[in-house]
């Protein structure tokens, strides 16, 4: 697939490649080198490819996925090598290109996912350069002790452990210098880069995906936002002893200084060393699943950088989180509409869902959507009646493999920003989860939270419904009143129809008592209909107070009408 898209006559991308650095008008020698740089690499890699699409001609066709495939892996190699060297963006676009199996091949994402954990650190002089910048003063005047090995490395900054003047043990995360440019200078190249593609990939939107990586990046380069996500972490789940957010010292933090309360624990794909230490790897998955299944569900936050370095355990067991940089809030929209879509899966309602897919920006522009329905209607068919020991078998590679097929059969579908972020989540947990014990399903440890989360539906659907009565209440009680004044405007004679005054008080007393039975009948069936309503959401206490109300107005309704 890659081939067909990408590949184009050499000496067009290069003409491409030298109208970019036209545009370009960076200040920095530097930093225009570094532009240079890495639009090298993706040129370098671009032609190779379009030189493979010219030899490939004369390839028998087994011959030619097997040299692809060397092809793929030879490429991943020397990008995951220069974003290792060049560190910035490209070690971030690797990680993130890493969780991309929707459209990059397998050799690309098992290589890149290498970069998770394998980030060489930055000369010390330069760290304490940064210190001091930030904290007024060099590490050694601050803090009462102050490591100079890192332990730990990533591609914006570095941690180093520390202790504090009155003997509490922190862990010191600095910014690296400069690295705010050098972040440009890369989203940049990256935009040039992806002018390059546009086109090649008529189903990916590359704009938007460009848009959504620069916005989580350039957020992860504040670390008072960082400090402020710990604690939103903390607030969630107050009182569960179960999973540990470090408290943030912020007489130490700045945008660029991040200090936070030193925890430790074994990083948790560290199996082996969580075997002999004697942690149980079945309870371990069961808290991770349910640990975020609380996040996405229940608190609509989650930590979106579940990598090796970020997670550690502790006897319990317990989860301890150390990175706080990359985290999602789910919009109270994308909430609704995957409600939506549940129950139109459930209704077997194949529009409705194609329909919370298009308002959720899975579906592009231009469209075919009755080829999209029918393979909806076909997926629902196929699973709808599946029997719970199949369901329970069911696992997160099955839902990705079907996403795929799905992305492969139909162009114009696409994983959209509020999704990409939680897809490449679910995709790291799945893998760590199957390594600790294979024989959970974390699908199923979920289904609590993912019914509560449907359930919050309800709530809402409640709260419209008794908003609509509200405002049908409100109305028919006017009416009486509007009437009256109609009446009493047409015997001003600002109508055409003229009336006595005997004439006009009989009709308002007529009209009055008429639209006061309406009124009476119409709550009744309101207040009945609501009272079916909340009996089919086991609302009960809504559903008998409903019932009750509606059986008096009956009565009223009834004993008026004889009446008249």
């Amino acid at each position: 697939m890659i081939i067909e898209e990408i590949a184009k006559p050499p000496l067009i991308l290069y003409y491409n490649f030298l109208e970019s650095l036209k545009s370009g008008n960076m200040k920095g020698i530097h930093y225009k080198k570094r532009f240079l740089k890495g639009l090298l690499i993706a040129l370098r890699i671009i032609i190779s490819y379009g030189l493979f699409n010219l030899m490939s001609l004369l390839m028998a066709g087994y011959k030619k996925e097997l040299r692809l495939k060397a092809l793929h892996r030879k490429n991943a190699i020397f990008y995951r090598e220069k974003a290792l060297k060049m560190k910035g963006v490209m070690i971030k676009v690797g990680q993130f290109l890493s969780s991309r199996v929707d459209f990059l091949p397998d050799e690309y994402t098992s290589e890149l996912s290498l970069l998770q954990d394998s980030v060489p650190p930055h000369d010390y002089d330069k760290i304490k350069k940064r210190i001091i910048e930030e904290l007024g003063a060099p590490p050694e005047d601050i803090f009462l002790k102050f490591n100079t090995e890192p332990i730990a490395a990533a591609s914006l900054g570095q941690v180093h452990e520390a202790v504090l003047r009155d003997g509490r043990k922190v862990a010191v995360k600095i910014q690296y210098p400069d690295i705010e440019k050098i972040i440009e200078t890369d989203i940049r190249t990256l935009k040039t880069v992806i002018k390059l593609l546009r086109g090649r990939f008529g189903r990916i939107n590359f704009d938007m995906l460009h848009e959504e990586f620069s916005r989580i990046l350039r957020a992860e380069l504040n670390y008072l936002e960082e400090g402020k996500n710990a604690e939103r972490f903390s607030r969630n789940f107050e009182g569960d002893e179960s999973v540990i957010f470090p408290g943030v010292y912020w007489e130490y933090t700045t945008r660029h200084v991040l200090t936070l309360e030193f925890v430790e624990g074994i990083k948790i794909t560290e199996y082996d060393s969580l075997r002999t230490s004697g942690i149980n790897c079945e309870d371990l998955v069961t808290l991770l699943a349910e640990v975020y299944s609380r996040m996405i569900y229940l608190h609509g936050f989650f930590h979106g950088d579940p990598h090796p370095g970020n997670i550690h355990v502790q006897h319990g067991p317990k989860l301890v989180f150390v990175d706080f940089g990359i985290v999602q809030a789910i919009p109270e929209r994308i909430k609704r509409e995957l409600r939506r879509f549940a129950n139109a899966v459930v209704e077997r309602n194949p529009e409705d869902a194609v329909d919370s897919l298009r308002k959720m920006d899975f579906i592009l522009e231009g469209a075919d959507y009755r080829v999209i329905i029918d393979l909806a209607q076909s997926l629902m068919d196929k699973y709808r009646d599946i029997s719970p020991v199949e369901l329970k078998k069911l696992t997160i590679d099955d839902i990705w493999k079907e996403i795929e097929n799905v992305i492969g059969i139909l162009k114009f579908i696409q994983i959209p920003n509020n999704f990409i972020l939680l897809g490449r989540t679910i995709g790291i947990l799945n893998g760590i989860s199957y390594r600790l014990n294979p024989e959970i399903n974390i699908i199923e440890i979920g289904r609590p939270f993912i019914k509560e989360f449907l359930r919050g539906g309800k709530k809402e659907q409640v709260e419209s419904i008794l908003r609509e009565l509200k405002d049908i209440g409100t109305k028919l009680w006017r009416i009486p009143s509007l009437m009256d004044e109609f009446l009493h405007r047409a015997n001003r004679g600002d109508l055409v129809v003229r009336m006595s005054h005997s004439d006009t008080e009989k009709i308002t007393d007529q009209f009055t008592s008429t639209t006061r039975i309406m009124m009476l009948v119409i709550l009744t069936v309101t207040t009945a209909v609501a009272a079916l309503f909340f009996e089919m959401i086991d609302e009960r206490v809504f559903a008998v107070a409903a019932a009750a109300s509606s059986v008096a107005l009956g009565i009223v309704s009834v004993f008026r009408l004889m009446r008249k």
